[in-house]
């Protein structure tokens, strides 16, 4: 048989010029028309066929160079043959491994050259580089190094990317240059990748989540739209006007999926939503310098939480500023966290002089901090503006904006995507290789935490 070549689509929207049954690309292109200009003279050479897939990679044009003079070739209509399947499955699945090795590396921090030291220099940069483009595809032993060195599982090359984060909203115009944004997000959709596995292979149901439109709206009135939108959203979801006991555990409850990440400096959190296999969920990622450690504060956490959620479930109206748009939401998280009513009866109205013990008696009692109880004063019109203006030198001067006083006995974490994991494990809905691979930990990590009750 005469050698073939093809011009395929691939996942990334440019074109490749692959040879029948190999393993890479001959050469990659940005249209289609360069990479048939680059495919036909090394058919003619080869004496062999051209043939130019479409965006579907079903053959839409095909040209055979066995004489001397070329013969454009009819169109089948049945199924491609077996070589050509293979030259476009070997392809696509270069493609994969290589566009999932670079999402493991850009989550684990590495650039190229690093990623080649950190296996011994046994690849180079430039080889990974055709890795990631899919012009060759790396054999299972090299994989298996890579995950290794990437601290992920050898599994994670293979699965096909089903998510995309659209519309990701940082908590504020934060000082993070784009490789450190860039590996937060991969991190948190490795993460949501894997929390929608598991639910799907549970059957577990998706919450609906509907947005509020308030792009009518502006001045006072977008203001006041937003406090009814949040008492709406408590309605809903069976909240009450009670203190909420935890966010976290409330977020997720309801089909918000909060991925806790490694803290970064200048990050606080994103909120996004992921699409894909037919499902648009709402997801934030929240960093751990308020949830753990020294730095640990419970209602900043908590208030940064819903603020991202004021990110996913408020339609803003068009033309407002970004320090507009963090102002909504920061006017939404406090609505949220304290409705008007139940604040107007702990805070009082028309206050002139208030007593800091005040303040930290309702902190105790909702989980938010002082510096957002007077914001929420504030923004009720329960303080004039000089009383609030006060405040804030009373609380630079005490350092309360770095140590807010006042305590609140909460708990934050959430426990939910581990159980989910050991249940599928327990109904054997699940191998424990699989669920050490939706953990991210080893055998024998996983029997620690999983006893089976015969």
């Amino acid at each position: 048989m005469k050698k073939s070549y093809h011009v395929v689509h691939r996942a990334d929207g440019s074109w490749a010029v692959k040879a029948t049954k190999t393993g890479h690309a001959s050469s990659i292109h940005r249209t289609q028309a360069d990479a048939v200009q680059a495919a036909r003279p090394l058919a003619q050479q080869a004496k062999g066929e051209l043939r130019i897939h479409g965006t579907d990679n079903r053959v839409r044009e095909s040209w055979s160079y066995g004489s001397d003079v070329p013969r454009r070739m009819p169109i089948r209509e049945d199924a491609p043959t077996s070589a050509e399947q293979s030259a476009v499955s070997v392809s696509s699945l270069a493609q994969r491994i290589g566009d999932r090795l670079r999402r493991a590396r850009l989550m684990a921090g590495h650039s190229l050259r690093s990623l080649a030291d950190e296996i011994n220099g046994d690849v180079s940069h430039t080889m990974l580089q055709k890795f990631e483009v899919g012009e060759v595809c790396p054999d299972t032993k090299l994989l298996a190094r890579l995950g290794q060195a990437l601290h992920v599982r050898p599994d994670y090359f293979f699965k096909t990317d089903e998510l995309k984060l659209e519309t990701v909203e940082y908590r504020s115009q934060v000082k993070l240059g784009a490789k450190p944004r860039q590996r937060l997000e991969e991190q948190a959709y490795e993460f949501f990748e894997r929390y929608l596995e598991i639910e799907n292979i549970l059957g577990l149901p998706m919450p609906e989540f509907i947005q509020a439109d308030l792009t009518a709206f502006s001045g006072d009135g977008l203001a006041d739209a937003i406090e009814k939108e949040a008492v709406k959203l408590r309605v809903k979801w069976e909240l009450g006007m009670n203190p909420i006991p935890n966010v976290h555990a409330t977020l997720e409850k309801h089909g918000v999926k909060v991925r806790i990440l490694p803290h970064a400096e200048g990050f606080d959190g994103f909120s996004a939503f992921a699409k894909g296999g037919g499902v648009r969920v709402p997801v934030i990622a929240l960093s751990e310098r308020w949830l753990r450690g020294n730095e640990r504060d419970l209602p900043r956490f908590r208030f940064t939480a819903i603020h991202e959620l004021a990110h996913l479930y408020l339609i803003l109206p068009e033309g407002l500023s970004h320090k507009e748009k963090e102002n909504c939401c920061h006017r939404f998280a406090g609505a949220f966290l304290i409705p008007r009513k139940p604040f107007e009866q702990a805070f009082g109205v028309n206050r002139v002089k208030i007593a800091l013990a005040e303040l930290c008696a309702i902190k105790s009692e909702w989980g938010l901090s002082v510096a957002a109880i007077m914001a929420r004063a504030s923004n009720l019109g329960l303080v004039t503006a000089g009383r609030y203006k006060t405040f804030f030198i009373v609380s630079a001067k005490n350092g309360w904006r770095k140590n807010d006083p006042g305590t609140w006995i909460g708990e934050e974490e959430s426990r939910r995507f581990k159980p989910l994991v050991l249940r599928a494990l327990a109904q054997e809905l699940i191998s424990t290789s699989k669920a050490a691979g939706l953990l991210g930990i080893s055998l024998p990590e996983l029997g620690k935490e999983f006893t089976p009750l015969d």
